[in-house]
């Protein structure tokens, strides 16, 4: 596949992941067994992931222009992902403190964010002109709609896709707007949605033209196609879990590498799925390439 340039909106973080023997209980002292910093934020992942994909990508985000926010950018940078068109405004760069357990892989984090959202006009200095894919991070739902609208009024012949992780206001009212959206696990669950046919069913309505996914954990992902196809496809093992920060934001990589290579939502998903299923297997992000898409 070659590679797309791919326009990725949302947030950037600075993640200080810290190893532990097992998540603690309240009140206990723990040594950690190590400690990263590491670029994450969804957005920021995702970009990351489809830069080692071989995609030209930028990210459009908000940084602080504080000590914090130079690491992150050159974190970044090293990771190909361009910042050429990145908001700087004052305040503090938001950090996520992960705890990750060596037992079973899962993680826990604590997130906090002093610093303004991006707004819509941020993007009309970005060119679009050659765009292949804009991928949105489902957050700051007013600015997220006026955004979106005008990378469809500029790039008429992107593809547009949107995540949905946390519920918001307004929120679903801009599935429709996307040829691409993809549903978290958690989203399904805080809509009462018990599982991902459900939810499937659900966003339909609202995206009739738009191809559906949801995640679902160890139990893969499943899909609906506006044809009227659709499928589920099961987790992929490449070993025992080692961390799955991020996965999520994997698997928003892989779909928008599939499709942008114009590939029928099947394979799109189990190539996706694939690639989230060996991310799980290593603890961070780096190292992700095209063979790992690959079945």
């Amino acid at each position: 596949m070659s590679g797309a340039r791919v326009l990725v909106v949302g947030n950037a973080v600075l993640d200080v992941v810290l190893r532990v023997p097992h998540h603690p209980a309240e009140d206990e002292e723990l040594r950690a067994l190590g400690r990263r910093l590491a670029p994450g934020g969804n957005a920021a992942n995702t970009a990351a992931v489809l830069a080692a994909l071989g995609h030209r990508v930028a990210l459009l985000a908000v940084l602080a222009a504080d000590a914090e926010g130079r690491t992150l950018e050159a974190m970044l940078a090293r990771r190909g992902v361009s910042l050429a068109h990145a908001v700087r405004r004052e305040g503090a760069t938001p950090v996520s403190y992960v705890l990750l357990s060596a037992a079973t892989g899962a993680r826990t984090i604590v997130h906090h964010r002093a610093l303004p959202e991006l707004e819509a006009a941020d993007l009309d200095a970005v060119p679009l002109e050659g765009l292949a894919w804009a991928h949105f991070e489902g957050r700051n739902v007013e600015a997220l709609g006026a955004m979106m609208a005008r990378v469809r009024a500029r790039a008429p012949r992107a593809g547009v896709s949107l995540e949905l992780e946390k519920p918001r206001p307004g929120l679903e009212a801009l599935a429709g707007r996307a040829d691409l959206v993809v549903a978290a696990r958690a989203y399904a669950a805080a809509r009462g949605w018990a599982t991902p046919e459900a939810a499937l069913a659900a966003l339909r309505a609202l995206a009739p033209r738009a191809l559906l996914v949801c995640a679902w954990g160890e139990e893969g992902a499943a899909w609906s196609a506006p044809d009227g196809a659709s499928g589920r496809v099961p987790a992929f093992r490449a070993g025992p879990v080692a961390d799955t920060l991020g996965a999520g934001d994997v698997l928003n990589a892989g779909l928008v590498h599939g499709l942008a290579a114009g590939l029928p939502p099947a394979e799109a998903v189990a190539g996706a799925v694939r690639l989230a299923g060996r991310k799980c297997a290593r603890e961070g992000l780096d190292g992700l390439g095209p063979e790992d898409w690959e079945p």
